[in-house]
Parts: structure tokens; C-alpha cells; sequence
């Protein structure tokens, strides 16, 4: 598929057919990184920034710290750490 390139400000753009934006599951929010290769531009989806509501929200009730950093996560503060 061939796509005519247009001057957008100072840098170069063009449109995304709206069969491939949907395909790749893609609109007018989403972010992605361009990758330069030999001679490929490589444009990938970027997964969305979670908030962290949503981050805290995924850890299960029943969660518990492994064996290797128990002792430290229960232990008092011995400085000036920020908790």
C-alpha cells in the first residue's frame, strides 16, 4: 500500500488506513514508538500507562512477598527513609 507522506509542522506524518489503525487496535490516543532498522521504519503499539489505582487494584488479597525480601519490607525504618 503505497501512503503520499505530508509535511505536519516541522516533522513529516501520515494517515493510518482505519482497516490497519483497527487491526492493530489503534485510534487517535493510542502511542507508539518508531524503530529505526537498516532500512525499516518499524512502528509497535505501546501498551497504555496504567494509573496506580489500577496497578494497586491488581495485587490479590491473598498476595504475599516472597521469602528473599520479607525481612525487608517488615523491618523499621534505621535512617531518614521515605516511606
Amino acid at each position: 500500500m503505497d501512503i503520499q507522506l505530508k509535511k505536519w509542522g516541522n516533522s513529516i506524518g501520515f494517515p493510518i488506513p482505519q482497516k490497519i489503525a483497527e487491526s492493530f487496535g489503534i485510534d487517535e490516543n493510542s502511542i507508539v514508538e518508531l524503530t529505526e532498522s537498516k532500512d525499516a521504519l518499524v512502528i509497535t503499539k505501546k501498551q497504555n500507562v496504567s494509573t496506580l489505582d489500577q496497578l494497586l487494584s491488581s495485587i490479590p488479597h491473598d498476595f504475599q512477598y516472597p521469602d528473599d525480601v520479607i525481612d525487608f519490607v517488615e523491618s523499621e525504618a534505621l535512617g531518614q527513609e521515605m516511606i
